[in-house]
């Protein structure tokens, strides 16, 4: 039977090879054991594991989409992503994105795969966010992702596993580009992060910083001399003219810890000393603005209250804009929401803390975790 069943991995793999350029990149890097300790099918990031007795009868078609669903499991790095996360939610997170993914792409699905449509083109961790806080019970969940080691007891450091992650998925894409295949076959969620591992982005201050800083002139200047070197010496200080007015919204839907709006406001406290703005406002807002805040010289930003926990809609802050026009809108926000397509009279900067595409509408930055 073990002949039998190598063989029908091996005829998988082919097929898999006539379909996708960057699976079967990554799956022909991974080792493929047969193995009666898990239930079906499962990986640890290197290596595809198989119990003979779930794939001995299983179609040829069905074992390739069982063998591209573990394959994008590797891709999305779904091991080292994990953080503190649950483990099988996230794991049932996984299987809801990678699963909707394949079906789209005429993959055959062993049946008993997670598939739910409300959560097509969504990322793993707004999916797992989402299941989170549902009511649904996955107590009888059968995990495929396995810590490193388990059932092959090659077990290698979470440290050592991103980098071989790293390589193999930089090499898939290497080889998809120059099929031409990576724009259909590669979603943008894995382009990104392929584009941080051999491109790791500024710190999003730094990006921040380098916006407004691209809006205001700043000069050395003698009328306000650097008190660091004060009374010895009188030497200029750096110095920014007003950048005009700023509008800040930030986005206090459930998606946003307390931890992070401490942090944005931290940012926004540097803005208002180091940028001048002639007036600055913050608003906070979800689905709706709960609260509009004028920022003077004397506000303690890191005391200002806010509410929200609702989803998104960026109409409203849109609209105070519109009426109001700053020189710039910050939204801070995770992008979850109906996009703005209509021109706006005003600059517009997304500060994004998930793995959303871009906003149509402005330039967007992200928060990297």
């Amino acid at each position: 039977m073990e002949t039998n069943v190598e063989d029908k991995i091996r005829y998988a793999k082919i097929q898999l090879m006539s379909k996708s350029v960057f699976l079967s990149t990554i799956c022909l890097r991974l080792k493929h054991k047969i193995t009666t300790i898990i239930p079906t099918a499962a990986t640890d990031g290197l290596n595809i594991l198989y119990n003979p007795d779930f794939i001995k009868d299983m179609p040829t078609e069905e074992l390739t989409g069982l063998m591209a669903h573990e394959v994008w499991h590797v891709a999305y790095q779904h091991l080292t992503r994990l953080g503190g996360r649950d483990k099988v939610l996230w794991n049932v997170a996984g299987d809801y994105v990678i699963n909707y993914m394949l079906v789209k792409a005429d993959f055959r699905l062993p049946k008993g795969g997670l598939y739910d449509e409300q959560y097509a083109n969504m990322t793993t961790e707004k999916v797992y966010d989402l299941i989170y806080d549902s009511s649904e019970d996955y107590s009888d969940f059968a995990p495929d992702l396995l810590e490193s080691g388990e059932g092959t007891g090659e077990a290698i450091s979470g440290k050592e596993l991103t980098a071989q992650l790293t390589s193999i998925i930089v090499q898939a894409q290497t080889q998809s580009m120059m099929a031409n295949k990576a724009q259909g076959e590669i979603p943008g969620e894995i382009s990104r992060m392929i584009d941080n591992l051999i491109n790791p982005k500024l710190d999003w201050r730094q990006l921040l910083s380098r916006y407004l800083s691209d809006r205001t002139n700043t000069d050395y200047s003698w009328s306000r001399p650097n008190k660091r070197y004060m009374p010895n010496h009188y030497l200029p200080s750096l110095h920014s003219e007003t950048i005009g007015n700023i509008v800040i919204a930030i986005d206090t839907s459930g998606s946003v810890t307390d931890e992070e709006i401490k942090e944005l406001l931290t940012e926004v406290e540097s803005i208002r000393e180091t940028y001048h703005p002639k007036t600055l406002t913050i608003i906070d807002c979800d689905y709706k603005i709960h609260a509009v805040h004028e920022i003077d010289d004397y506000t303690d930003i890191l005391s200002l209250p806010f509410t929200g926990g609702g989803g998104t809609a960026f109409e409203p802050v849109i609209n105070y804009c519109n009426a109001n026009p700053p020189a710039v809108l910050i939204y801070f926000t995770d992008l979850y929401a109906d996009d703005i397509t209509e021109d706006v009279p005003y600059d517009i900067l997304w500060v994004c803390n998930s793995q959303h595409e871009p906003a149509q509408v402005g330039e967007t930055i992200y928060i990297n975790e």
